[in-house]
């Protein structure tokens, strides 16, 4: 879900720099330094698959850029042998750094990098609005009372899992998609924050089987303890996430292979985390297919149109809140210049950043009980305010005095109320 890059293009980049490095270690890496008295670093194999040969210290030895999508091949790399015959070493990651920034094609593939920075941006746009509707709909939560019940636990939880997976993708894609030399650079900092955001994807999955395991043991069986479900449903929701996602980064933190670019390519090891994350879906169309019996069972009562209706309003509803409608982005069209692979790309950034937006419209401004509260509130206020308003009006119009004049007399009478 995070990676740019398809599976199939990991593994044969794998395979390549298997073969790229073989061939290095054969023909350069294997032969003996130069006898003639001075001072080399020694050769090296980078992550471009860069095979750089002994270099004479104090200089800068260069490459051709590789023949990749985005670099230039007839553009050159460098990597600074220093003084003491040692490799550069980037001040950031404290690891060797041979620069390829000056790979990069601009002019060849400005097009290309603008096509796919668009749906980064409705990413971000989308995860924003997101934010905002989750984070006002978490504040109607707590702060009515009358909204305190075990649905609507679940329901917290599920939007708390929503702005931690929308806040970390916002970091994590502005970071790296434009981010300056982040990715060839890969700090630890980038890598953690891959792992993070891994972390909040898989939970926010497992929230919405919480919302489906829920709501289908509240229908079959009616009198359960609603504290044992949400200490269940903490578990499911937080910790076990937490497990797999740790055991994911502990086995990727091995591989150097997969440790390059801030994590960003896809991995298998991925699995780890996603294949939970795709048994739970399916799990929750069991649960949606054995509510919508239940309720049918429910519904016979009424007229066979009503009953289409309440049915297919139900099954609407659960769908965004169980997370079911990713299934149909499960697979990816291979062709990334066909017109389908932008269709889909496009899709799955509105589809995916919009999500909490969608539950937070319908579970939350839409709900019945929260329209009604706040139609009440709203409705208090205005009394009050009339109230308030009310009073201080008659407080001024008693306190204010009158002067009357006896045209008799010709004198002042302060007294409203006394005859002049």
């Amino acid at each position: 879900m995070m990676g740019n890059f398809s599976l199939f293009e990991n593994r044969i980049y794998r395979q390549y720099h298997a073969w790229s490095k073989m061939l290095c270690m054969k023909n350069v890496m294997s032969k003996p330094a130069p006898n003639d008295g001075k001072l080399y670093c020694s050769p090296r194999h980078d992550h471009f698959m860069g095979c750089w040969n002994y270099t004479e210290a104090g200089t800068r030895a260069f490459l051709p850029c590789p023949d990749i999508p985005g670099f230039a091949p007839d553009h050159s790399a460098y990597f600074d042998c220093l003084r003491n015959g040692s490799w550069y070493v980037h001040p950031t990651t404290g690891k060797e750094y041979s620069n390829y920034l000056g790979c990069r094609n601009f002019q060849n593939v400005l097009t290309d990098i603008e096509k796919n920075f668009a749906h980064v941006y409705v990413s971000v746009v989308g995860f924003c609005i997101s934010l905002i509707l989750l984070i006002c709909s978490l504040v109607i939560f707590f702060k009515f009372r009358q909204l305190r019940c075990d649905r609507i636990t679940v329901h917290k939880n599920l939007f708390v899992s929503y702005i931690i997976t929308a806040f970390c993708f916002v970091i994590y894609l502005s970071v790296v998609s434009f981010g300056d030399g982040v990715l060839m650079e890969n700090p630890v900092w980038c890598q953690v924050l891959h792992v993070i955001t891994q972390y909040a994807v898989v939970s926010n999955f497992s929230w919405m089987f919480c919302e489906g395991l829920c709501l289908h043991t509240l229908m079959m069986h009616t009198f359960i303890s609603g504290n044992s479900l949400i200490i269940v449903c903490l578990i499911i929701g937080w910790c076990v996430p937490l497990v797999l996602t740790g055991i994911y980064a502990g086995l990727r933190a091995t591989l150097t292979d997969n440790t390059k670019f801030c994590w960003l390519s896809e991995s298998s090891l991925q699995w780890i985390m996603f294949a939970p994350v795709v048994f739970s879906m399916l799990i929750n169309i069991i649960f949606v297919i054995n509510i919508m019996r239940l309720l049918v069972t429910k519904l016979k009562q009424m007229p066979e149109a009503a009953q289409t209706r309440k049915a297919v309003r139900a099954t609407g509803i659960l769908i965004p809140l169980l997370g079911l409608q990713f299934l149909v982005f499960i697979k990816r069209p291979n062709d990334k210049d066909s017109t389908l692979y932008d269709v889909y790309t496009y899709a799955v950034a509105i589809v995916v950043s919009l999500q909490g937006s969608f539950v937070s419209v319908i579970y939350c401004f839409c709900n019945h009980e929260v329209v009604t509260l706040l139609k009440r509130r709203w409705h208090q206020h205005r009394a009050m305010f009339r109230g308030k308003h009310a009073r201080t009006q008659s407080s001024t119009n008693s306190s204010t005095t009158y002067t009357f004049i006896d045209y008799v007399s010709n004198q002042p009478c302060l007294d409203k109320t006394s005859r002049c």
